[in-house]
């Protein structure tokens, strides 16, 4: 219909359009040279990343914790505990069979003969970035042993990271009080003021300051500050607003020790500068309660590191002033226990607190002064000896390195030699201290016939089974422990275990809620639901097999 069209193949073809030779050539250079970077980088990485698989003992932080409840959140005990920064340091060492990373504390008997001191604190006192056998109350002990051996001087310490002394007198009361120490020494850093109130701990950990996991302190209607229990960690405990979106780099460092190694470098250099999850957490708590408004009007903090405040600030806002009324509270609290106990109360700073003249440490000094609890100045006698604060401190990482916790143990003699009194004529307590809360919730049990009796008394409970020991060191529970348990009816059981005709439940002790303290041993460990007919239980290692065993039937449950 249409002509077609006829292509004259004698014309002269149109030239096609290529860059000059010059740009081709710079094209060229210019791709090669990204191609060989990118090559580069990728070779840098793969290297980095070999070099630091093979040459580091571990790449990620392991530190298991649980749920005590008159005490909060510690550490899991006889766990193993593996904490680096990435940069500084490597160290793996055991919880004792309290929750702390400490040697076994002495027993009762042992530390009321002797002057006994506890040391209470948060991260300077759990202390991961050191053995422990590095440690400021190790070290003490050892130069009391040479230098104060007439007074016969033991240690033991609690210490969980973040915390503060509000928080630390349920460490004091369950775990230091019936050891009758001689002296209580607060170890104080500059984030416990932070950390004794509720609403600037909170906001730091994105928690609801009203459902904090340890023991904490409220503010009545009439202004009066009280105790509260630790809630249990749950979902409703988080600041209910949106969270960012996790980083690229947040899962690059999930993935590759190299990248994590980089950003270790970036945050020990330059800090995250924002945070808008907290702006929108400070905005949520102000429309809370007018209490939460008052205190809040005005501060419109940007980062979670607003702690230093307390440091730096002359005229602190109104949420600040709060943190100081907390403390102050708080060393109350203590001078309280401790006139009643008997035991003398000292503060030992840190350096983060500065010296006399630096704002941190004068308003501690303005708190413990008028309490009569006098503050040992780390800083001054790190002076004094001719060094520098920072060199008590790892390059990338605040806390002391084994240089620091030896001044902190000689600064604490010291304070001993000119204060011998402590030890030789400790006051009477007006009151006999009581068994922890975790020992008295065992008399009822430990009172009864026990199920069966072997190397441990076995009782049972509301459907818990429970292993005593009395006398008993931890060292006792270190062998795995065997617990099978016989149904009534086979089909009861999972389904891959009804060919065996038993429940295999075999854990170790470090995994159960587990303690040996004043000399006892204490295991336990829940049950099945289901109706028990018979139970087997006992020790065992892999080199000696079954170390004891036991075996006795379950009376059936009442309707």
């Amino acid at each position: 219909m249409f002509p077609e069209k006829v292509r004259n193949h004698d014309a002269p073809r149109k030239a096609t359009q290529y860059p000059p030779p010059t740009i081709r050539r710079a094209l060229r250079l210019v791709g090669w040279n990204a191609l060989f970077l990118t090559m580069g980088l990728a070779l840098i990485a793969v290297a980095g990343e070999a070099y630091l698989r093979l040459t580091v003992p571990f790449v990620d932080n392991s530190i298991p914790s649980h749920f005590v409840p008159e005490v909060g959140r510690i550490r899991k005990p006889t766990a193993e505990i593996r904490h680096t920064n990435g940069l500084d340091f490597w160290t793996i060492s055991r919880t004792n069979s309290l929750g702390f990373l400490d040697r076994e504390p002495p027993s009762s008997e042992r530390a009321a003969a002797s002057c006994h001191i506890a040391m209470i604190g948060d991260s300077y006192v759990e202390a991961l970035q050191v053995p422990i056998a590095d440690k400021f109350q190790v070290r003490l002990e050892e130069l009391a042993a040479e230098e104060l051996r007439h007074l016969d001087i033991t240690t033991s310490a609690f210490g969980i990271t973040r915390t503060g002394q509000v928080n630390q007198l349920a460490y004091y009361d369950e775990f230091s009080r019936h050891l009758r120490p001689a002296l209580v020494v607060l170890v104080f850093v500059s984030n416990d003021f932070m950390n004794n109130a509720p609403i600037l701990d909170g906001l730091n950990r994105g928690m609801d300051p009203d459902r904090l996991p340890e023991v904490s302190a409220t503010r009545g209607a009439d202004g009066t500050i009280t105790l509260q229990p630790p809630h249990p960690h749950s979902p409703e405990s988080r600041l209910a607003v949106p969270s960012r979106h996790p980083r690229v780099t947040d899962r690059l460092t999930a993935m590759s020790a190299f990248v994590k190694w980089l950003d270790a470098k970036r945050r020990a250099y330059f800090p995250d500068d924002t945070d808008p999850e907290l702006i929108a957490q400070v905005a949520l708590l102000s429309r809370r309660s007018p209490r939460y408004a008052a205190l809040l009007d005005g501060w419109r903090p940007t980062t979670r590191g607003f702690n230093v405040q307390f440091r730096i600030t002359r005229d602190l806002p109104a949420v600040y002033e709060d943190a100081l009324d907390f403390t102050g509270f708080a060393l109350d609290q203590f001078r309280e226990r401790a006139d009643r106990d008997g035991a003398a109360l000292v503060i030992l700073s840190t350096p983060l607190m500065g010296t006399r003249g630096d704002l941190a440490f004068d308003r501690l000094t303005a708190l413990a002064e008028p309490r009569g609890i006098p503050v040992i100045d780390y800083n001054n006698y790190v002076l004094r000896q001719g060094a520098e604060p920072r060199d008590a401190r790892w390059e990338h990482d605040s806390h002391w390195n084994t240089a620091g916790h030896r001044w902190a143990a000689e600064a604490l003699l010291e304070y001993l030699k000119a204060n011998q009194e402590i030890c030789t004529r400790r006051k009477s307590p007006t009151s006999p201290p009581p068994l922890p809360s975790w020992l008295t919730d065992y008399e009822p049990i430990a009172s009864g016939e026990p199920m069966a009796r072997s190397v441990f008394d076995i009782y049972l409970h509301e459907n818990t089974v429970s292993y005593l020991k009395s006398p008993c060191s931890a060292a006792d529970a270190q062998a795995q422990f065997f617990l099978h348990i016989v149904p009534e009816a086979v089909k009861d059981l999972p389904a891959g275990r009804r060919w065996y005709g038993y429940d295999n439940l075999d854990f170790h002790y470090g995994g159960s809620a587990a303690l040996a303290f004043s000399g006892r041993c204490i295991v336990e460990r829940p049950l099945p639901d289901y109706p028990i007919a018979r139970i087997r239980t006992g020790q065992f290692t892999p080199d000696d097999g079954r170390i004891w065993e036991a075996e006795f039937s379950v009376a059936p449950r009442p309707d």
